[in-house]
C-alpha cells in the first residue's frame, strides 16, 4: 500500500519581468524546483495578480514596466504590502542595492546569477515568513488557512473534510494554473494514478458542491482532459507591438544622463543620447545571455548527463559569462564620469569600482583576483584612468578564454604609481595563455595616448602575460592619511 506523499506543497512566487523569453525561462526553471510561479510582465497585470490571490514571494526586475521596479516596489509598500520582495536587477553598484533595500526589498540578485543561488535565496525568503497573513492562501474571494485549517469564502464558512482540505490547499497553491490529476492524486494520496481511478474526480466534485454554490461566481474550473485549476486562468499578458515599440523608445530614453558640465575631460563621450543608447542595447543585451546562462546551468543539473556533455556545457557556461562581462563592460565604458572635486582619489576605490563591473567573471570562477595594492596610494581623478582600467579588463576578458588568475600589484616608487596587471592559467587545460601584446592588440596606441594625457605610461612586454601602467601619485602632503587599524 502507498504511502501518503511528505513532499511541502510549493511556495507561490509571482515573477514581475517584461522581458518575456527569461519571464517563461525563469517560471520554468523555479517550478522545476517545486514552486508554484505565476508570471506577470508589466505593472498592470502585477495589480490584478495581487488583488486576485495571496503569494509568498515577488521576484521583480528593477527595469520593470513604463517605470521600473524602484517605482513599482515603493508603491506596493506604500499600500502595505508585506510580502517579501526579491530584486532582479543588472545594475551592481552599492548605490543601487541600498536604495532597493530602503524601499522594501527583502533581498537583491544582480544578473548575471546562478539559477541555484536564485533559488535557494527564494527558498530562504520563504521559510522566513515574517508576517503570519502571508500563509493564508486565497483566490478571489476563497480564503483557507493552513495554520487553523479553516476555509471561508466570503463571510461562509466551509467545513471541510481532511482530504477536502489537502486538495483546497493544493489548488489554491496554483492558483490560476491547472493541476493534473496525477499530480492531486499524487501530492494528496501519496500514489500515482492507477488504471481509470475517478477518486480525484469524486473528491473535487464534493469540494465544488462545499464552495461553488449556486449564487457564487464560479472558482473551481474542470480543464478537459488535464485536470483542475482554482480561479480563472491569468489574462493574456503578451505585449503588442504598439506596447513593445513605445518601451523600447521609453527605455531608450529613460536612462538618466547629466549633460556635459565645465571640467569635464576631454575625449570623454559627449553625446549624452548616444550613451543612453549604448547602454540601453548593452543591458538589453545582458538579458538573453542571462537567459542563456541559467538554461545551461539547468541543463547542467541533470543527472543523467554523461560527463562529457557536462564538461561541455560548463565551457559553454564560460563562454558566456565572458560574453556578459563584455556587454556590462560596454555599459560602464558608457556610463558618465565627471571630475571630482578633488584632484586625487584612493587607488583602492577606482580599483574596486572597476573589478565590480566584471564581478560576474568572478562570480562564475572564470576570474579570481590576487590584490597586492597599498590602500593609502592616491591617484588622478580624471575618468580617463577609468576608461583605461574598462578596456584593459574587457580585452583580457574578451581575448581570453580559459579561467585566468589576475594579479594586480600596486606601489609607489619614486612619486610614481606603478599598477601591473598579471595574469596565468588557474586550470591546466590549453591553449597558451595570450601575452600582454596579444590581448591588446589594436589597442595599444589609444591606452598610449589617453594614459599620456595622464601623465604616464604604457608599458607591454614581449611575450608576457602582463601589463605595465605608470601614473603620478599624490604627493604624501595631497593624499589623506588612511585611518589606522587597531
Amino acid at each position: 500500500m502507498s504511502t501518503p506523499s511528505t513532499r511541502s506543497l510549493a511556495g507561490s512566487i509571482l515573477l514581475a519581468d517584461d522581458d518575456a523569453q527569461l519571464a517563461i525561462f525563469l517560471s520554468k526553471s523555479l517550478e522545476t524546483a517545486g514552486y508554484s510561479v505565476h508570471t506577470a510582465l508589466d505593472e498592470e497585470s502585477v495589480l490584478q495578480e495581487l488583488k486576485r490571490q495571496n503569494y509568498q514571494l515577488i521576484i521583480l526586475d528593477l527595469n520593470f514596466g513604463q517605470t521600473d521596479g524602484l517605482a513599482l516596489l515603493e508603491r506596493l509598500r506604500t499600500e502595505g504590502l508585506e510580502t517579501p520582495v526579491m530584486v532582479l536587477s543588472a545594475r551592481n553598484k552599492i548605490n543601487d542595492r541600498v536604495e532597493s533595500l530602503n524601499l522594501g526589498a527583502d533581498d537583491y540578485v544582480t544578473k548575471p546569477f546562478s539559477f541555484q543561488e536564485l533559488a535557494a535565496r527564494a527558498n530562504a525568503l520563504l521559510r522566513r515568513k515574517t508576517d503570519p497573513a502571508l500563509s493564508i492562501l486565497r483566490v478571489e474571494d476563497l480564503e483557507l488557512d493552513p495554520a487553523t485549517r479553516k476555509a471561508h469564502r466570503g463571510q461562509r464558512e466551509i467545513k471541510l473534510s481532511p482530504k477536502e482540505f489537502d486538495l483546497l490547499s493544493l489548488l489554491l497553491r496554483r492558483g490560476g494554473s491547472t493541476v493534473s490529476r496525477q499530480e492531486l492524486l499524487r501530492e494528496c494520496w501519496g500514489h500515482e494514478m492507477e488504471g481509470d481511478s475517478n477518486l480525484v474526480d469524486v473528491y473535487v466534485n464534493y469540494l465544488r458542491k462545499k464552495v461553488d454554490f449556486p449564487e457564487d461566481e464560479k472558482l473551481i474550473y474542470t480543464v478537459r482532459g488535464e485536470g483542475y485549476r482554482m480561479g480563472k486562468a491569468p489574462g493574456n499578458q503578451k505585449v503588442s507591438a504598439a506596447n513593445h515599440q513605445a518601451e523600447t523608445v521609453h527605455a531608450l530614453s529613460s536612462h538618466s544622463y547629466p549633460s556635459a558640465q565645465p571640467g569635464e575631460v576631454a575625449g570623454a563621450p559627449a553625446n549624452a543620447t548616444l550613451r543612453a543608447m549604448v547602454h540601453s542595447v548593452a543591458h538589453d543585451l545582458a538579458q538573453p545571455l542571462t537567459s542563456l546562462r541559467c538554461f545551461l546551468e539547468v541543463l547542467s543539473l541533470d543527472k543523467n548527463l554523461p560527463a562529457a556533455h557536462a564538461s561541455d556545457l560548463r565551457v559553454i557556461e564560460q563562454q558566456a559569462d565572458r560574453a556578459i562581462a563584455l556587454t556590462k563592460g560596454i555599459s560602464a565604458m558608457v556610463r558618465d564620469a565627471f571630475v571630482p572635486e578633488e584632484p586625487w582619489v584612493p587607488l583602492d576605490d577606482v580599483l574596486n569600482e572597476i573589478v565590480n563591473d566584471f564581478n560576474v567573471l568572478l562570480n562564475s570562477g572564470m576570474l579570481t583576483l590576487d590584490r597586492h595594492w597599498d590602500s593609502s596610494l592616491h591617484v588622478s581623478s580624471s575618468p580617463m584612468l577609468r576608461y583605461v582600467l574598462l578596456l584593459l579588463l574587457s580585452k583580457l576578458a574578451g581575448r581570453n578564454t580559459r579561467p585566468l588568475l589576475l594579479t594586480i600589484t600596486a606601489g609607489n616608487k619614486d612619486g610614481r604609481c606603478n599598477i601591473r596587471f598579471s595574469w596565468q592559467a588557474s586550470d591546466s587545460g590549453k591553449p597558451q595563455l595570450p601575452d600582454g601584446r596579444t590581448v591588446l592588440a589594436k589597442d595599444i596606441p589609444t591606452l598610449e595616448e589617453l594614459l599620456a594625457a595622464l601623465g604616464g605610461e604604457l608599458t607591454v612586454a614581449e611575450h608576457e602575460a602582463e601589463v605595465l601602467l605608470t601614473l603620478p601619485a599624490a604627493p604624501a602632503a595631497s593624499a589623506p592619511r588612511p585611518d589606522l587599524v587597531h
